[in-house]
């Protein structure tokens, strides 16, 4: 691939838990889930997840910026159900930041950041960040 790609995606991990119970509890319909066991792609999930993710961009120009915003817009509305399921289901929240840098020197490289109500939300319901980038 010659140009840059990324998506952004904010999961609820954990060993022990029902997806399909965090989906109807918090109200928000995921992206995908995951459940521990079963098999995925031709692996075994380590830990079930439940996952709510932005469309994966494909363009010279990735903006962590805005995919971090869209997906915090979609999840604040539901911030203390949020918090309540965490305990709950006893799950661990993560934001995680996938990118593909292309190898093309003509391309910029794309802008990782995050707005102060990202990272405010994101301290409120105790989640961390995780960035993994890839080069084409």
């Amino acid at each position: 691939m010659d140009t840059n790609q990324g998506r952004v995606y904010f999961a609820l991990d954990g060993d022990n838990f029902d997806p399909d119970e965090v989906t109807k509890f918090i109200g928000i319909e995921p992206t995908s889930i995951m459940r521990k066991g079963s098999k995925a792609g031709g692996k075994l999930p380590k830990k079930s997840s439940w996952t709510v993710s932005t469309e994966n961009v494909v363009n010279e120009y990735i903006d962590v910026f805005d995919m971090a915003t869209e997906i915090i817009n979609v999840l604040k509305p539901k911030k203390d159900l949020i918090i309540q399921a965490i305990a709950k289901f006893k799950v661990k929240p993560r934001l995680e930041v996938v990118l593909w840098f292309s190898v093309n020197e003509e391309h910029s490289t794309p802008a990782i950041g995050f707005e102060t109500e990202t990272v405010s939300f994101l301290g409120e319901i105790g989640a961390f960040i995780d960035i993994d980038t890839y080069k084409h």
